[in-house]
């Protein structure tokens, strides 16, 4: 503090000598600001003056074009429109043949005249030439010639008309007089020879209209039949008739040569009136159009010079506020910005260093406050100087001692203060450094608590860490410091063990961590039951570097946890794909238990003799997250392979025999249930204590408890023929599920101590259509009936299949056309029902026959 006394008092020295000037008026910063801003202001306000005047006339300019001349432009394009139309719609009319488009050469008329009145006469009126009026009278004689050619044509369309009618009576007479042959009774057809030379020349007349010349002969053909067979045809069919067919036929000879006369003199007058139009629409595009286009082009080059004019305005003023800005602001750094100058200068100085530096006062009373304000704040900047000294050092020590504890941070984990994943990745590369240069082995082990969710969810997260805490303990003193442990996260550790003689040496270290984890653990009072599943890898054997080192070790996890948790497992390349895959799928079907997303429908199964239900199958099922209930031939297969299988059977026992139970007591006192079991399940030594232990717990009798089972119990030996015997001494009733499926053998029958075989539905899909298919059904239920074995049918979908089933004697039904699987809860109702189900149909089987004969 000594050292900032020092520096205060010599400090304040240069400031108590400098000299005050005396105070004198001048202009502030704000007024001479103030007159610069105005001399700007006053030519913009003169730019903006002259700007707007040169707008108006420009916006004047468009405004007189839109009112004037681009209206006289639209009505000129309209009479060249509908000059150009009327000429289309007549020439079109007087090619044609026909009279139905008359009105629109009138209405086409109509509209040309009403263009050309609306152009001279709506206003503004254009101012009319000579040339214009000429123009226009043209146009009026032009729409006249129209008219006539117009009404010409309708005439001819008529002549034609009258024509094609006489041709088609003189073809009915000749038709009618038996132009087409006389039918006699042995259906012969007789051909009078006057009328079929009158008919076949009147055919060549109607098939040679467009053709002049062989119409010419047609017609000469025609009439020297007719006068060669006129006393003929006179005496038959009648006088009357051949003077009526002269008449017509004479007729219709005139009116050809009256069209084809019309259409030699009216060429000209159409060549005439096509030249007319065309020299028309030229006058009317120079005298009209042309005018008008050159008016709207004066009009818009007006407005855009005014435009011009007034850009060129905005442009002048724009030169003349950048100039007397310009300036301004010469004048305004001379008055200003020199003694602006001074502050900064002595703050430079007093930043290198120099801490008698003071900014020298004067200038205006802004800058003259400035510059005192500057010197007070030196002198605190001077004292302030000791006193940040002072603190500095004690603020480096706290920043170094925070660095350490950052960093312990940053490569150990929170909760466990075990190395994470960022200090296991560097140490993991060094450790592999080295291996590679001493040519040594580095086996790295992945541990993973089993089923540490539950804990989490059963007992909070906080009791979950509490237990990681203890778990790490045990994992420290058992890896001792040959080893690193480290927490990647969660429930996972990692042992990276170095210096590594051989593959059994990490088999000991995994199975002694193992049996680690076994033993319980004391946490806050409460004994757990803990293991882990650890996967193991090996460099070089297994990977050349740390991220494949990983990833080797994850798989092996995998394979541990496949293999049933709580072991271990080494990688193999084989594992990667297979066991990712594997576990996912465990992962979703386990969570599936844990979530009760299983459950048990039940379908009902009818004797066709007692036409009454005679139990219940119990089905498993799974919902998904997305809704859909997935069968059991969906994942079983996946249940079995990863263990899982081993968790349903206790579950499956209970709900169904309970459901069995609860159906006696509501009243169906006859009710029993059929499970499927898996060949597996028959390996666990304490399966019939199981199937005892649910009876008992249910109260369910064991002869309304049956279990089905497929062909695939023969692989797992004498001992399951031993559980099923010991099943049926208890009473439980055994069925033979899928029978006649793949290689189905007749030894099962023989050897398995079984009660009911049930036939697969690939029996039964054809029974009612395939003859074959109903000798074999017919004689593996004879079959079976022989041996005392009871006959349950699957796959019944269709009343024929029923029909031919219920001529097998006792037989047992079971598919969707009686009964679909329903919950617990419908079936009580769902039993009543498929029986009713069965007698209806069945009774309409019985009825069919009858009604048939009847």
């Amino acid at each position: 503090m000594r050292l900032g006394t020092v520096q205060k008092n010599d400090l304040t020295a240069p400031v108590a000598m400098a000299p005050r000037r005396s105070a004198r008026l001048r202009l502030g910063i704000g007024a001479r600001l103030a007159l610069g801003l105005a001399a700007v202001a006053a030519v913009i306000l003169i730019g903006q003056g002259l700007a707007r005047q040169n707008t108006r006339l420009a916006v004047q300019a468009l405004r007189d074009m839109q009112l004037e001349t681009e209206p006289q432009a639209r009505r000129a394009a309209t009479v060249v429109g509908e000059l150009e139309g009327y000429d289309r719609i007549l020439i079109e009319y007087l090619q044609g043949d026909h009279q139905t488009a008359l009105d629109s050469t009138t209405a086409a008329g109509d509209e040309l005249d009403l263009a050309v009145n609306h152009y001279f006469n709506d206003p503004p009126a254009p101012v009319a030439t000579d040339d214009m009026v000429q123009l226009r009278i043209e146009i009026a004689h032009h729409i006249s010639q129209g008219s006539k050619l117009a009404t010409l044509a309708g005439k001819r369309a008529e002549w034609l008309s009258r024509r094609h009618l006489l041709l088609d009576g003189l073809q009915r007479r000749v038709a009618s007089a038996g132009g087409s042959g006389v039918a006699l009774a042995d259906e012969q057809v007789v051909l009078r020879k006057s009328l079929s030379e009158l008919a076949t020349a009147l055919n060549g007349i109607r098939s040679n209209l467009d053709e002049p010349e062989a119409l010419t002969r047609a017609e000469h053909e025609f009439a020297a039949a007719l006068e060669r067979h006129a006393a003929e045809l006179a005496h038959s069919p009648g006088k009357a008739w051949l003077d009526l067919a002269r008449e017509d036929f004479t007729e219709s000879v005139r009116l050809r040569h009256s069209i084809a006369n019309f259409d030699t003199l009216n060429g000209p007058a159409r060549r005439s009136f096509v030249d007319a139009g065309a020299s028309l629409m030229s006058a009317a595009q120079t005298h009209l159009q042309e005018p008008a286009r050159r008016r709207l082009l004066d009009a818009s080059v007006h407005a855009a010079a005014s435009a011009e004019l007034a850009e060129h305005t905005l442009a002048t003023t724009g030169i003349a506020v950048l100039g007397v800005v310009l300036v301004v602001s010469l004048l305004l750094s001379f008055s200003i910005t020199v003694p602006v100058r001074r502050p900064p200068a002595a703050t430079r100085q007093l930043t290198a260093g120099n801490r008698a530096a003071r900014a020298p006062r004067g200038g205006s009373a802004e800058i003259d406050e400035l510059a005192e304000s500057f010197n007070a704040m030196a002198d605190q900047i001077a004292r302030a100087e000791a006193e940040l000294r002072a603190h500095q050092t004690e603020l480096e020590e706290h920043v170094a001692e925070r660095t350490q504890q950052l960093h312990h941070l940053a490569h150990h984990d929170p909760l466990t203060q075990l190395p994470n994943r960022r200090q296991l990745a560097a140490r993991l590369a060094d450790a592999l450094t080295r291996a590679a240069s001493n040519s040594q082995r580095v086996a790295l082990l992945f541990v993973d608590l089993d089923n540490f969710k539950s804990i989490n969810d059963t007992l909070g997260h906080n009791f979950g860490d509490r237990v990681l805490q203890a778990i790490t303990e045990r994992l420290r003193a058992a890896t001792a410091s040959h080893a690193l442990l480290a927490r990647l996260g969660g429930d996972e550790f990692t042992v990276l063990i170095e210096e590594v003689k051989s593959r059994e040496e990490v088999e000991e270290c995994a199975a002694a961590l193992v049996a680690t984890l076994q033993q319980p653990l004391l946490v806050d009072g409460r004994i757990l039951s803990t293991s882990a599943s650890i996967g193991a890898s090996l460099y070089p054997d297994h990977a050349a570097d740390s991220e494949a080192l990983l990833r080797a070790a994850d798989v092996a996890l995998f394979r541990a946890k496949e293999l049933g948790r709580n072991r271990f497992a080494f990688y193999r390349p084989a594992l990667y794909d297979a066991a990712a895959q594997r576990f996912r799928l465990e992962q979703s079907l386990r969570r599936a238990v844990e979530a009760g997303d299983l459950m048990l429908m039940y379908q009902a199964q009818v004797a066709l003799h007692t036409r009454e239900t005679i139990g219940m199958e119990a089905l498993l099922r799974w919902r998904k997250p997305d809704g859909r209930i997935a069968t059991a031939t969906e994942f079983i297969h996946i249940a079995e392979k990863t263990g899982l299988i081993h968790e349903l059977p206790g579950w499956v026992l209970s709900t169904a025999t309970q459901a069995a139970a609860h159906w006696r007591a509501q009243g169906w006192h006859a009710a029993s249930v059929g499970i499927n079991v898996s060949s597996l399940q028959f390996l666990e030594s304490a399966f019939v204590e199981q199937v005892t232990a649910a009876l008992a717990a249910s109260g369910l009798p064991a002869s309304a408890l049956e279990l089905e089972l497929t062909e695939t119990v023969f692989q797992t030996g004498a001992a399951t023929i031993e559980a099923l015997r010991n099943l049926r001494a208890l009473g439980v009733a055994i069925a033979l599920d899928d029978f006649g499926s793949g290689y189905s053998s007749l030894t099962s029958l023989e050897q398995l101590p079984i009660t009911r075989v049930k036939l697969d539905r690939t029996l039964v899909e054809a029974i009612d259509s395939n003859p074959r298919s109903a000798a074999i059904a017919r004689s593996i239920i004879t079959l079976c009936h022989g041996l005392g074995l009871e006959v349950v049918a699957e796959g019944v979908e269709r009343p024929e299949q029923l029909a031919a089933l219920s001529q097998y004697g006792p037989v047992g039904v079971q598919g969707y056309l009686l009964s679909e699987p329903v919950l617990t809860k419908a079936v009580l109702d769902e039993a009543e029902n498929a029986a009713a189900r069965t007698r209806q149909m069945l009774a309409a089987l019985d009825l069919q026959p009858l009604i048939m004969r009847a």
